[in-house]
């Protein structure tokens, strides 16, 4: 009797946890790139039941209408494959950039250099400038840092042998940059890094864990880019300046349980 309902329990716990996420804390832009041809941001909140304000069609026409809840604004991998969507971003740069200086959050990560070679929205002192090298192994440089350890442990087995069509774990590697701590690198040049500014942050990567959850080429690479993208949702909603009880990291830390 006693375990069915430690069951039950657990089994609503998980119920309220899940309806614990706030629609507005989230925003994002994603595209079906030609290579993926999959959504993949979209799909991954949607499969972890992460509300989120979709702006990709008020991007594409040319604003960036963030409301007052937003406290994180996610951009898909390999969006600028859609020249649109990468021409406005870029236009909208300084309200990306007073979006990260009152406390919010912008992760980007994998872009083709075909498509942004340079990050024209960063503000002025930091640079981000892709380049075609795909690169299979990483070195952790910051093993202690929150991305890496919670909720999920992640060290660099867990990037090990990650793969969609013939491109390997880090694809298109961050060939320069300028302002940006560096928390994992692969061959001696930056994977995953990020810079505060003002109150907010912004989180580069050369990897893409949305699009390798969704469309990998094997189980391990769809189970591993899971884990990290736990542990991003995880570590952008607990840095974001947003109140305890709509935190996705609340979520994420029942979910585990």
């Amino acid at each position: 009797m006693f375990f069915r309902l430690f069951a039950w329990l657990c089994i609503l716990n998980l119920v309220l946890s899940v309806t614990a996420v706030k629609a507005a804390q989230i925003a994002l832009v994603d595209f079906a790139d030609e290579w993926t041809k999959v959504d993949a941001l979209r799909q991954t909140l949607d499969e972890f039941k992460v509300e989120y304000d979709d702006l990709t069609k008020s991007i594409e026409g040319g604003k960036l209408p963030f409301k007052a809840e937003n406290r994180t604004f996610l951009i898909g991998s390999m969006v600028t494959n859609n020249p649109g969507l990468h021409e406005n971003l870029d236009k909208n740069s300084k309200t990306i950039q007073d979006f990260v200086e009152n406390g919010g959050v912008v992760w980007e990560p994998t872009q083709a250099d075909q498509n942004e070679a340079n990050v024209d929205w960063l503000p002025s002192g930091l640079s981000c400038v892709r380049t075609d090298t795909d690169l299979p192994d990483v070195k952790i440089l910051a093993p202690d840092h929150p991305l890496f350890n919670a909720p999920n442990r992640i060290t660099e087995k867990t990037f090990k042998g990650w793969g969609h069509q013939g491109w390997p774990t880090v694809w298109e590697v961050i060939g320069s940059q300028k302002g940006f701590d560096v928390l994992m690198e692969s061959g001696g040049r930056s994977a995953i890094m990020e810079a505060e500014f003002g109150q907010g942050k912004f989180l580069m990567m050369a990897i893409a864990p949305d699009k390798y959850h969704i469309a990998g080429n094997d189980d391990n690479t769809k189970d591993m880019a899971k884990l990290f993208m736990e542990n991003l949702l995880f570590h952008v909603e607990e840095f974001a300046a947003v109140e305890a009880g709509g935190k996705v990291t609340t979520t994420w830390a029942k979910l585990k349980m």
